[in-house]
């Protein structure tokens, strides 16, 4: 999986990159290798914004879009929180085409009528 990191009013150090690093390997793990992540970190100037830290993710796999945003105080918090949300998308896509598969699937116990079981 391929990760650009872009900063709006932030510079992005290595700090950061390793921050991001750490949290999106669970999701390296998961996803194929030919996905692509653009994360966006940025930072509010306005001082009446209590959650002046924001992170956004933008994962593009195979059928879809994965996007999660979040606004904290601290960018590692948000950075921590998107690696969450798109985890847990990510868990709830593989149920839903796992409950697809299994549909129409026949069972033993409820197969077609007549059938040898």
């Amino acid at each position: 999986m391929r990760i650009d990191l872009t900063g709006t009013n932030i510079e992005i150090n290595g700090e950061l990159r390793a921050i991001v690093a750490k949290r999106f390997a669970k999701i390296k793990r998961r996803v194929p290798e030919d996905a692509h992540c653009e994360v966006i970190l940025a930072e509010e100037h306005n001082p009446k914004i209590a959650d002046g830290q924001k992170a956004e993710a933008n994962l593009h796999i195979k059928g879809g879009t994965i996007n999660a945003k979040a606004h904290e105080r601290d960018m590692a918090a948000a950075i921590g929180r998107i690696a969450d949300e798109v985890v847990r998308q990510l868990n709830r896509r593989g149920d839903r085409a796992r409950a697809r598969s299994r549909a129409g699937a026949d069972t033993i116990r409820h197969g077609q009528p007549g059938s040898a079981f």
